[in-house]
């Protein structure tokens, strides 16, 4: 849960809704919007075509007792630790003592392409100092090229258990092979509910998934791992109060992706599960299940009691619906509208909710979602983004149709294409919003992606921009004008501060406020074209921190 977007939320509704009013959000995703609402006393009708969505934004507002929900879930944990729990299991090399292991890192091995012979890519990784473009063949000294060396398999490399004082990691022993080798003897992965991620679906061709024979969502996960999720999703199903139920399968999908071989390794810190693709790295985590579980039943708590239940008299709702057919709203019955609507082709969440979606027993609708193809052939693209912009426009306009007169609505967008901007820009002010914007601030979310820590080199903004528009009751229509991006681009610099902290981002966040704070057309302004201007006064872009770094001569001399 993103409590900084999460205070960002409520402060604007208690802005712009008055208490106990009515707010809406058309591409709730996981629910935020009603989360907020609930939090400062408005009510809330929030909707999306998204399954996992739902479920989550449901999981988040479904009250219960927190010591029930703590007994439950060790009652669960503690039942399925006694039927398959063993395999887990390990002996502590420093004291010979058998305890549960923490987590087993597992390693890609490839085949040389000069001697073909194998490379474990963890060992190799390092005795090259960690450095992956120095990795060598043990066999034969051939450079290592990770793009054109096949992987020929996966094997364990160590595992983590608790020791006297912290974590220690250790080779693994006999109990370690033995375990895993039990469990890949089951057909597990033919038991656990799953998601085919078909030919049509733009992340199988963005993750390569034919490539790497990953076309369903079972695959993802190790035979030990999916051993002890199938237990505890089987016995959450079991348990037979409602709210507890939908709590602990709230808590049990939430864990999913690093419950899998998505949950990446690295020398310096976790890398997670990215959220944007389908990938499984060289070096990947086995979590223990029931550790991950536990800590989420434990941040559950602590997201309810941040949350709170005080304000009564209030509703929230999640519907299912398409953001451009909102027929359960009434016209003129909404005070505020705050949404976050998917940007241009950045995430497509249909097709990664397949992996949460299968443990749900129910899909998302992706043939109506507001995204843009990236692949697929021309005509495919063109007819994407034609939908795009009439999903866009369609759900704008229903959220000028349910406003009450003089109600606002703030959207929430970000992207470092000017032609996305401008496709949102477009839609905006079909919909009916014409007059100038009240608004438009700058978002930061909070922590970057692995892309977006080089945003100045692979041309990816990590700054999103709310834009809040009014419905007037007599709308004076701001036409749009054309400005020469360069000179406006050039006066946006000329008027704010750069420092070390600033990131091209941040300078191109402030040339798009600009621009739509002055009906300005958007099309032409890349992100691209920000760092080049940047380029051209001597600054240039850190690839460790994406931060702006300037030339001794750059910075002005202090007056």
């Amino acid at each position: 849960m993103s409590y900084l977007f999460q205070i960002i939320n409520s402060n604007a509704i208690e802005e712009y809704a008055p208490e106990k009013g009515n707010v809406l959000d058309m591409f709730a995703g996981s629910g935020m919007t009603a989360i907020a609402s609930r939090m400062c006393g408005r009510n809330a009708c929030v909707s999306d075509i998204s399954i996992l969505g739902k479920h989550i934004g449901q999981g988040y507002l479904t009250k219960v007792n927190p010591s029930e929900l703590q007994e439950t879930a060790n009652a669960i944990i503690n039942a399925s630790r006694r039927e398959v729990g063993d395999l887990y299991q390990t002996i502590r090399e420093s004291d010979n003592k058998a305890v549960e292991l923490i987590r087993t890192i597992w390693s890609f091995v490839y085949r040389c392409n000069g001697c073909e012979g194998d490379i474990n890519y963890y060992e190799s990784f390092k005795s090259a100092g960690w450095k992956s473009s120095e990795i060598k063949c043990p066999h034969c000294q051939h450079s290592f090229e990770k793009k054109t060396s096949a992987v020929i398999g996966e094997v364990p490399v160590f595992t983590a258990v608790k020791g006297e004082k912290k974590q220690v990691e250790q080779p693994l022993n006999k109990l370690d092979y033995e375990n895993i080798s039990q469990a890949e003897a089951t057909d597990i992965l033919d038991q656990i509910p799953n998601n085919e991620i078909t030919s049509d679906r733009e992340m199988y061709r963005r993750s390569a998934l034919e490539k790497w024979g990953l076309t369903e969502t079972k695959l993802f996960f190790s035979h030990r791992n999916a051993i002890i999720l199938f237990d505890l999703w089987n016995r959450i199903n079991a348990e037979q109060d409602d709210f507890l139920r939908k709590k602990l399968l709230f808590c049990f999908t939430a864990i999913l992706p690093r419950a899998s071989k998505r949950y990446q390794w690295s020398y310096k810190a976790p890398l997670n599960a990215a959220n944007q693709n389908y990938y499984i790295a060289p070096v990947f985590y086995e979590w223990n299940i029931y550790d991950l579980f536990q800590r989420k039943v434990t941040a559950c708590i602590k997201s309810d009691n941040f949350i709170g239940y005080q304000h009564k008299g209030t509703t929230q709702e999640y519907v299912i619906a398409s953001a451009h057919e909102l027929r359960h709203v009434s016209d003129n019955s909404i005070d505020y509208v705050f949404t976050d609507p998917p940007f241009g082709s950045n995430i497509f969440y249909a097709d990664m909710n397949l992996f949460q979606e299968a443990w749900l027993n129910n899909t998302t609708n992706n043939k109506v979602e507001a995204v843009m193809r990236t692949t697929g052939g021309k005509e495919l693209k063109a007819t994407s983004a034609v939908r795009y912009k009439e999903l866009l426009t369609g759900a704008f306009s229903e959220a000028y149709r349910v406003l009450k007169p003089g109600g606002v609505c703030s959207i929430v967008f970000g992207n470092s294409k000017g032609n996305i901007w401008s496709i949102a820009q477009q839609a905006i002010r079909n919909a009916g919003f014409i007059g100038k914007p009240l608004q438009v601030s700058i978002l930061d979310k909070g922590q970057r992606s692995v892309k977006g820590l080089n945003s100045g080199h692979e041309k990816v903004a990590t700054l999103d921009l709310i834009v809040t528009v009014k419905k007037e009751t007599i709308n004076k229509n701001q036409e749009l004008y054309f400005a020469e991006t360069k000179s406006m681009i050039n006066e946006t610099l000329d008027s704010i501060t750069l420092n070390e902290k600033t990131t091209a981002s941040h300078v191109y966040a402030e040339v798009l406020r600009s621009a739509i704070a002055n009906n300005t057309c958007m099309a032409d302004i890349d992100l691209h074209d920000v760092i080049e201007s940047l380029s051209e006064r001597g600054i240039s872009i850190s690839r460790e921190t994406g931060n702006l770094c300037f030339k001794k001569t750059s910075i002005p001399e202090p007056a």
